[in-house]
């Protein structure tokens, strides 16, 4: 998978917004959660004139995210999935054909909790940059394989005893794809994605564990 600059830039937003943070980062909580979940495409990526589709197929995902609390409310996250997908082409005279195309993406986002998380069950909402990056033999000859969009989720925290929480999260990525998909000519109709993440992870705690109500 080849690397971006957005990535880099990012990672590097993130880390200003941690240098301005209301507490120094030995007094903030940081949790990384390793996740499993379903990546499901909306709507297909390319749909020419004469009604061939070129669609993204639902996969399961593997990733993680990582958090870090700036407040008893705010909040940052940064997460990242892989999922090894196929993709669905549908021709005119030739059916349909699945070929290997996975996706990666990758998120930098401003969470705000809606109930803290010192109550047994707590919800946040999150927003924030995306990152999405393809790979896999159909997308080997793509010249341009990342995109960049927003993206706006949700999540649910249940606690497990005193450090340990299960997340359950969705989060959309909104994305116009800029790259030229092979077998596509420039004037095939390129409609704004709309990518959902369905996700399942345990959340760990790593620094901070003394402070209640974080």
């Amino acid at each position: 998978m080849r690397s971006s600059p957005w990535v880099a830039r990012v990672l590097l937003v993130g880390g200003v917004l941690l240098g301005t943070g209301a507490h120094p980062l030995t007094a903030q909580k940081i949790s990384i959660a390793p996740n499993v979940g379903v990546y499901v495409p909306t709507t297909e990526l390319v749909k020419a004139a004469n009604g061939d589709e070129f669609k993204q197929e639902i996969s399961l995902t593997v990733g993680g995210r990582v958090g870090v609390a700036l407040g008893k409310r705010l909040g940052l996250e940064f997460t990242g999935a892989y999922a090894p997908s196929d993709l669905k082409i549908s021709q005119s005279g030739f059916g349909d054909q699945n070929q290997d195309a996975n996706i990666f993406t990758g998120s930098g986002r401003i969470s705000y909790q809606l109930v803290p998380l010192s109550s047994p069950v707590a919800f946040l909402l999150t927003g924030g940059v995306g990152v999405i990056n393809r790979s896999g033999a159909f997308y080997a000859d793509m010249a341009d394989k990342t995109d960049i969009g927003g993206t706006v989720g949700a999540s649910a925290r249940f606690r497990l005893g005193k450090l340990l929480r299960i997340q359950l999260s969705a989060e959309d990525y909104l994305y116009k794809p800029k790259g030229q998909i092979p077998g596509f000519t420039a004037s095939d109709e390129k409609k704004t994605q709309n990518d959902v993440h369905l996700s399942l992870g345990l959340g760990i705690p790593l620094l901070g564990l003394g402070q209640s109500g974080q």
